[in-house]
């Protein structure tokens, strides 16, 4: 009601403004959440994914914030809040699918135009609404001139405490356990029926026009499309720590002919292959030369593995008669790598972070083995001299660091990986450098062999079916004297996060043109 140019409004209604406020911020770091996770299948979880949805979230709020300033002059009741909201949960019922049918379109761009071009549709629009309702609600709550920096001051208090709580919740609860596409249906229906409660209250029965469109359209357009009928995914989780698939289909490998393959899926970058049909057989090359170098080691050799995957390398250390503790940071991929790679149940596999791990664990190992790629992108934090000294509190005196990383060798590509070598020469190995062939750079793994003391690499007595007899594993060694441009990672300054974009970009790219496009 309007009294003298100001506005009164009942306590009952100043708590409603407030909840609404709450649940505003909330819906703010969901949106941010839930945008980031929706792109990285298709863009990746690399530096520019993460700056574009950081820089469009503070964009998009910031436009909101001003028009909610401008709207606010006009409006002396709460029913335009509601319509407001209103709009925002029909655009949250439809951020999962509307950010999928656009990043299908714009995969032909590069990761940074892609990712930015993307967010700016499906998720700038919500949050500019979002935006809006914080000037509104202290509009509405202001009755004294004089109370407005206090009325300010609660509105973004109790918006930013939403924010907090619903971070939190849908990074460790709802993500893993209800995935996007639900969490945005159920989220998108709580925002539309809130709104349509208040405004059917106040006889604004037009409301119901919205909810008929959104029950009609919602289910033709949320439908599942298979791209191509040749690949399954028998399992998909989404989670904070990004969407894992297992997926079956057919694949040509180079030397080895047509298999029935199973991969591991994080964000759409493979993390492990399989052959259905014999699954002692070694697809990924690297794996096959990480077996090489530990056959040096007799049976009985404790091993440390940072990063299961689908537990290929685990496996493959298992049956070479080895004693294998695993670390792996996300408990679904375990649970995959059990339920669907024939990894042991009992196998020793720790849910932690490599690098705490690496820190509290007072077992030593013959050979350590780095394997710990989250999709495109390597962990920075394990990639320091600062680590890389610790790892020596766990190496047995004759034992070997293991570094699986990107197998780019030209240009500014190569900077990341001359930096690695650098970085662990300075930490105190021999460093070696070898080379997985492969025509193309985005299908090589360069894998780096760190020891404290100097290690003979000739006379080597290992094979598998399809694989070469390799006696000498040197003549594979990349020359990485040269050094000039390398960077020494420390934790005060992990570099890396700067040097791997490009070749991470170009990672990405080549997922893209497989996975991405086909599933």
């Amino acid at each position: 009601m309007k009294q003298n140019n100001k506005i009164t409004i009942s306590n009952k209604m100043k708590y409603t403004l407030l909840l609404i406020s709450f649940i505003g911020g909330g819906s703010v770091m969901f949106c941010e959440l839930i945008g980031a996770k929706l792109v990285a299948p298709y863009f990746g979880t690399s530096l520019y994914v993460w700056a574009a949805a950081i820089g469009i979230t503070l964009a998009a709020l910031s436009i909101g914030y001003f028009l909610g300033g401008e709207i606010s002059k006009k409006i002396n009741s709460s029913v335009p809040l509601f319509w407001i909201l209103l709009s925002t949960g029909i655009l949250v019922l439809f951020m999962s699918v509307i950010g999928k049918a656009i990043m299908s379109s714009t995969l032909s761009l590069s990761v940074q135009s892609g990712a930015t071009f993307s967010l700016l549709i499906f998720m700038a629009p919500p949050l500019i609404l979002f935006g809006i309702i914080s000037p509104v609600i202290i509009k509405l709550l202001t009755v004294d001139v004089n109370l407005s920096g206090k009325i300010s001051g609660l509105v973004f208090a109790v918006s930013t405490i939403g924010g907090i709580i619903f971070t939190f919740l849908t990074g460790f609860y709802f993500l893993p356990n209800f995935g996007i596409k639900v969490l945005c249906l159920i989220w998108g229906s709580f925002l539309i029926v809130l709104s349509m409660i208040f405004l059917l209250i106040n006889k604004k029965y037009f409301s119901i026009v919205p909810l008929i469109l959104v029950l009609l359209i919602y289910p033709l357009s949320a439908k599942n499309k298979t791209t191509n009928p040749d690949f399954k995914i028998i399992y998909e989780s989404e989670g904070i720590l990004g969407q894992i698939r297992v997926v079956d289909y057919s694949y040509n490998i180079a030397s080895k002919g047509w298999c029935n393959t199973r991969s591991l899926l994080v964000n759409n970058v493979i993390q492990t292959m399989k052959d259905k049909d014999n699954p002692d057989k070694i697809l990924l090359d690297y794996i096959f030369y990480c077996s090489n170098a530990a056959s040096l080691y007799p049976k009985g050799s404790d091993i440390l593995i940072l990063g299961v995957g689908g537990g290929a390398l685990l496996n493959q250390y298992i049956r070479m008669g080895f004693n294998v503790d695993a670390v792996e940071y996300d408990q679904r991929i375990k649970e995959a790598a059990i339920r669907y790679f024939y990894v042991n149940p009992q196998s020793n596999i720790f849910i932690d972070d490599a690098r705490h791990f690496i820190k509290t664990t007072t077992k030593k190992y013959d050979i350590i083995n780095f394997d710990v790629f989250y999709c495109e992108t390597p962990p920075v934090h394990l990639l320091t001299t600062e680590c890389f000294k610790e790892t020596k509190n766990i190496l047995k005196p004759k034992g070997v660091i293991m570094l699986n990383f990107y197998g780019f060798t030209s240009d500014i590509l190569i900077t990341s990986a001359k930096s690695i070598y650098y970085t662990l020469q300075n930490s105190g190995y021999n460093v070696k450098a070898l080379l997985t062939p492969a025509e193309k750079e985005e299908n090589r793994n360069m894998l780096f062999l760190a020891s404290l003391s100097d290690v003979n690499y000739f006379n080597m007595n290992y094979s598998e079916p399809n694989y070469p007899k390799i006696t000498n594993i040197e003549t594979l060694f990349f020359n990485l004297s040269d050094l000039s441009g390398a960077y020494m990672f420390t934790d005060d300054k992990p570099m890396l996060e700067h040097l791997y974009i490009p070749a991470a970009i170009k990672w990405r790219s080549s997922a893209n043109n497989f996975f991405t496009k086909n599933l």
